[in-house]
């Protein structure tokens, strides 16, 4: 197995920290390097190593790679530094990242730091952990670039010259009056190829698209990527300017929530690092889920158990009755995948329901007839049953038909009742369709029979 970069280089960095001369010669190794390429060569180091690469480091570079670790393991990290290195950490973080990290704490440990961190920052911290989870709100920054409607061009580009070192970004400026209501927005560019006596409230795009402070991160994340927007502006109840969300959070936030969607859609419980879980955790997160579906399993078997005599009396309708269930399966599942992502991107609204439900229908029809006719022929080939041979056309019609319907239905009808599309899981179509098919299976078997 290749050996990962990081764990070839790790002994060399073990041997600079244990130098006097450390400081200069981490800061030497590292000074050219992006913080996520000094995270890969660091992450193998033990705690207090890599807390000691990140006082070396200093301000800025040692904070941004702070930043590159998960909650979990920068409390960890945390946990090595002084409580004096503590408050300058957590001075220097993005607010958005600071007030994530906050949050894995314990509170003990906040109470004991926050009276060290500079006073704006610590009012910054209050504010933004006052967010709700999952809200606009707990994902914005307040590292934001902003401007009065009534000075020039040249007045704006000095004043973005005394704001830009500590922003996140400056590309879309957000225009406020007195009382930090948003009323305009300007870009960079508009304001450098401006005349420098244009006032700002002459050049500034007076339609601002927004967000509103508590809603879904989701709901932002789309605005994001249907506007193309680099950062969209977060605002209150009384269109006051909060913060902004930036595209490289709307980025963590899609990875997140595909994340979720992905473990819910496999009947995987909720995500846990697949690589750090022991194998107890990850037996306990897909436990339930297969629990429901034994039970579930329980009424399959019950159908197949009250239709045995029909098994008896003609043994070849079991040769067919994984086919079935197979196909039915797969198509349930289909169907449903394309209808969850569709709900997901927006693609396919609440409105949407019936042509949905007519399009999957005429699908499964479609697709059940093609399937019909092979087994049709199967059947007639091995068993010379022309019943047989019906029977299991007809009832292929009808599985698929219904496995493409149930498929496209039930996860626009979990949305409906506001739970998560994704928990009608590939595994659950799947059992649900099972039971149908040998419903349909076993009645068209007693009409042919």
């Amino acid at each position: 197995m290749e050996a990962k970069k990081g764990s070839l280089i790790s002994p060399e960095i073990q041997e600079l920290l244990k130098s006097p001369e450390k400081t200069v010669q981490i800061r030497a190794l590292f000074e050219d390097m992006h913080p996520y390429d000094i995270f890969v060569l660091c992450e193998d180091l033990e705690n207090i190593e890599i807390a000691e690469c990140i006082k070396a480091l200093g301000v800025p570079l040692g904070i941004e790679l702070f930043q590159e670790f998960e909650d979990e393991l920068k409390k960890e990290i945390f946990d090595c530094f002084s409580k004096e290195w503590m408050a300058d950490i957590l001075e220097e973080m993005a607010p958005d990242e600071r007030a994530d990290f906050v949050q894995y704490l314990s509170e003990e440990k906040t109470e004991e730091i926050l009276p060290l961190v500079a006073r704006a920052e610590r009012i910054d911290i209050k504010k933004l952990l006052q967010y709700e989870e999952g809200t606009a709100g707990s994902i914005l920054t307040t590292d934001y670039a902003s401007l009065p409607p009534d000075i020039t061009a040249k007045q704006a580009i000095e004043r973005l010259k005394l704001q830009a070192f500590d922003k996140e970004t400056i590309y879309y400026i957000y225009v406020t009056d007195s009382d930090r209501r948003l009323i305009g927005f300007v870009s960079l560019r508009d304001i450098i190829v401006a005349l420098s006596h244009k006032k700002i409230e002459e050049i500034m795009h007076k339609h601002v698209i927004s967000a509103n402070v508590s809603e879904d991160k989701e709901v932002v994340a789309k605005k994001l990527s249907d506007y193309d927007f680099l950062a969209i502006p977060i605002v209150n109840d009384n269109n006051h300017l909060v913060g902004i969300v930036t595209v490289d959070d709307v980025i963590d936030v899609v990875e997140e929530e595909t994340t979720e969607d992905i473990y819910k859609y496999g009947a995987a419980g909720e995500y846990i690092d697949y690589m750090k879980a022991s194998f107890l955790n990850i037996a306990k997160q897909r436990t339930v889920w297969l629990l429901i579906l034994v039970f579930v399993g329980f009424i399959s078997a019950w159908v197949l158990e009250k239709n045995s005599f029909q098994l008896e009396t003609v043994v070849a309708l079991s040769f067919f009755i994984p086919l079935l269930l197979g196909a039915g399966g797969n198509a349930g599942t289909q169907s449903s995948t394309v209808v969850i992502r569709g709900l997901a991107t927006g693609d396919i609204q609440m409105d949407d329901l019936f042509q949905v439900i007519k399009k999957e229908l005429a699908v499964g029809i479609l697709v059940g007839v093609f399937m019909a006719v092979l087994v049709s022929l199967r059947a007639l080939w091995l068993e010379k049953d022309l019943k047989l041979g019906i029977t299991v056309g007809c009832a292929m019609v009808v599985t698929v038909m219904l496995a493409t319907t149930l498929g496209a239905f039930l996860p626009i009808l979990f949305k409906k009742l506001k739970w998560d599309p994704a928990l009608m899981s590939g595994p659950f179509i799947t059992s649900i369709v099972d039971i149908v098919s040998l419903l349909v299976y076993f009645k068209v078997a007693m009409m042919v029979f």
